[in-house]
């Protein structure tokens, strides 16, 4: 049987783990965004937690090759667009 100090080292040991894998998720995870531009198209590296912003508002879509794309140029949209 675990010890009540056993017990709260695994449990702390979990909690910090869970923080960790937060952590890299929130600020490690990006993807490459193509935009278009005057000249062309050019590529963008956003986080995951920005890019769930935009595609909550409208702003990021794929395109029929599986690439994400920005559905706009300029200045993002600022609410849902549903």
């Amino acid at each position: 049987m675990l010890t009540k100090k056993t017990k709260i080292f695994i449990f702390s040991l979990l909690i910090l783990l869970g923080v960790i894998v937060l952590a890299y998720g929130a600020f490690f995870h990006s993807i490459k965004i193509t935009t278009k531009v005057e000249g062309g198209s050019v590529s963008i590296t956003k986080s995951e937690p920005a890019l769930v912003k935009e595609a909550s508002v409208g702003g990021v879509a794929r395109d029929k090759s599986g690439k994400v794309k920005q559905t706009y140029t300029g200045e993002s949209p600022k609410a849902c667009s549903t």
